[in-house]
């Protein structure tokens, strides 16, 4: 079975387009996570590595390799045209019908209810169009924002992994929280 991931995707204030390895969309990405470092550095390692606008556009090339095997599809988070961040489901299991969502956006935009958004908008479209039945989202325990967001769009705490992965930002092994929420459970919202 092959998914069809669409282009672009709408919200009440947010519009979710594929984010293609193009140099305007590597540009965009980069001035965002360059200007976002401080914000970014706790909860990924990949900042530290992208240090210039080609290391963008290496990222995009090869998750398109994931995309056309239908493992992942990654979004731009866009505001009237502007660039504030990234959301995408990945791992696809389509034997299991299952995958992850992960995000991120820029500081200034934090705390205004945009993350939960392009989080209700892509579990539409994975539980109406792409036919998967559970979605999942991993988090740093210490990251409060990310599982805030994930308790408000009414995903279910399962566990916690314990001790899970090092940690360099903090010189540590973090807890990683694990929030689910199934297609039974999903309740469609309007945009």
């Amino acid at each position: 079975m092959t998914i069809k991931f669409r282009n672009q995707l709408k919200g009440n204030r947010l519009i979710l387009k594929r984010t293609k390895p193009t140099l305007k969309i590597a540009t965009d990405m980069f001035k965002v996570i360059d200007k976002n470092r401080e914000h970014l550095n706790p909860w990924f390692p990949w900042p530290k590595k992208t240090k210039k606008i080609e290391d963008t556009l290496k990222y995009l090339f090869d998750k398109k390799k994931d995309t056309e095997n239908n493992k992942r599809v990654e979004y731009g988070l866009y505001i009237k045209n502007k660039y504030i961040g990234n959301i995408s489901i990945f791992n696809i299991n389509k034997e299991n019908k299952s995958a992850e969502i992960g995000y991120w956006i820029s500081s200034i935009y934090t705390r205004k209810w945009y993350m939960t958004e392009a989080v209700q908008i892509l579990e539409k479209e994975a539980f109406k169009y792409m036919n998967l039945n559970r979605i999942q989202i991993k988090c740093d325990k210490r990251n409060k924002a990310s599982s805030w967001v994930a308790k408000k769009c009414n995903y279910k705490y399962e566990w916690t992994f314990r001790k899970n992965c090092f940690s360099e930002y903090f010189n540590d092994f973090r807890n990683t929280l694990v929030f689910s929420k199934l297609k039974s459970e999903y309740k469609e919202r309007e945009f």
